[in-house]
């Protein structure tokens, strides 16, 4: 339909009546370029439309434990508790005293293997160092008193068989002065063997043989002390008591082993933490966490993820047994003098960085 040329303008209501399609695409080219505007300006401050925050774990319950692994001491002796040295909570030294069990019938016996000891100690030194000399002093007075015995019996043998038999001497006496002779002979021969026995001093096979019944003697004192070393339990290392789980005159057996008290090395601490399954993925080894505890105030520790479990567990901290749990091990800096072991703490874990492998 054309413009008539003809028409006279009146007022608006003569304006032409058909609109150009370019104008109708007007309005919806305004809204893209003012979206396009207000993104280039997110852009420029640095913070991209779709930028999310690192993953930050929950806090987690914990508990702060020892150094090590929690050891258990038992006895291989058998017998009743004598003394409960040590209770719950004490702080021991290594080597310290923790129960005694009565063993005196060990005690009698150790006593008894330690005089056969003695007794074949000195035979040993006895026979390798030989004979004193004050022992062959007394072999060559011997000699010297059978020579003279040996002598004075000849002479009275001699004056014997000068004597005419039948009238002045019997035959009676003539047997025994050859007989005296005889045997004062026989003993200056013996004390003599003696002497020489002496100045030739021991012979190896009695060294080793007399050595040889020392070190068994020896053995059976080891042995003795041993067993009784059973009734002593002392503490392996420094650390602290957890539980005792004997009392006094309670009969133990090794027939029956039994754990008499548990403890645990508390030079230095760690913290056993608890993390849901659900949130294990935010969890990186060498990842950064803060503990605090509630109930003493004062402990603020900064501890570090040395290592993620590898299986589920349940967390004996919480009441659901229904959820499961990751157990994950931090070591703690900074001043751990006032944390017990034992403490309930919250570990707050920071977000992982750069390099760090999150959790399983």
């Amino acid at each position: 339909m054309g413009w008539d040329r003809s028409a006279q303008w009146t007022g608006p209501s003569m304006l032409p009546q058909r609109i150009h399609p370019a104008a109708r695409l007007l309005p919806g080219l305004l809204i893209v370029a003012a979206a396009a505007w207000w993104g280039l300006s997110i852009v420029g401050t640095g913070q991209p439309v779709h930028a999310q925050s690192p993953a930050k774990a929950k806090a987690a319950a914990g508990r702060v434990e020892g150094g090590s692994d929690v050891l258990p001491l038992g006895t291989s002796a058998t017998g009743t508790i004598a003394e409960l040295l040590v209770q719950a909570g004490a702080h021991v030294q290594a080597g310290q005293h923790l129960v005694r069990i009565e063993c005196s019938a060990i005690e009698r016996e150790l006593e008894a293997r330690k005089s056969d000891l003695a007794a074949a100690e000195a035979f040993y030194l006895r026979t390798l160092h030989g004979p004193r000399v004050e022992e062959i002093s007394v072999g060559v007075a011997n000699v010297n008193l059978a020579e003279a015995r040996l002598q004075e019996a000849e002479k009275a043998l001699q004056r014997t068989q000068q004597l005419r038999e039948g009238f002045t001497v019997t035959r009676v006496q003539i047997d025994q002065a050859l007989r005296d002779a005889r045997m004062d002979q026989a003993l200056l021969d013996e004390v003599r063997a003696k002497l020489a026995l002496l100045k030739a001093g021991s012979r190896e096979e009695d060294i080793t043989e007399a050595r040889s019944r020392r070190d068994a003697a020896k053995g059976r004192v080891e042995e003795a002390a041993s067993r009784l070393g059973y009734c002593s339990v002392d503490a392996p290392i420094g650390g602290i008591v957890l539980s005792t789980n004997v009392s006094l005159g309670q009969l133990v057996s090794t027939m029956v082993p039994v754990t008499l008290l548990t403890m645990v090395d508390d030079s230095t601490a760690r913290v056993r933490a608890f993390v849901d399954e659900s949130e294990i993925s935010t969890i990186c080894l060498r990842q950064r966490a803060h503990v605090t505890a509630d109930a003493v105030r004062s402990v603020q520790m900064d501890g570090i993820v040395e290592d993620i479990g590898a299986t589920v567990v349940q967390d004996p901290l919480a009441g659901d047994s229904s959820r499961q749990f990751r157990q994950v091990m931090l070591s703690l800096s900074g001043d751990q003098q006032q944390t017990p072991i034992g403490l309930r703490v919250s570990v707050q874990f920071s977000p992982c960085t750069a390099g760090q492998s999150p959790g399983k």
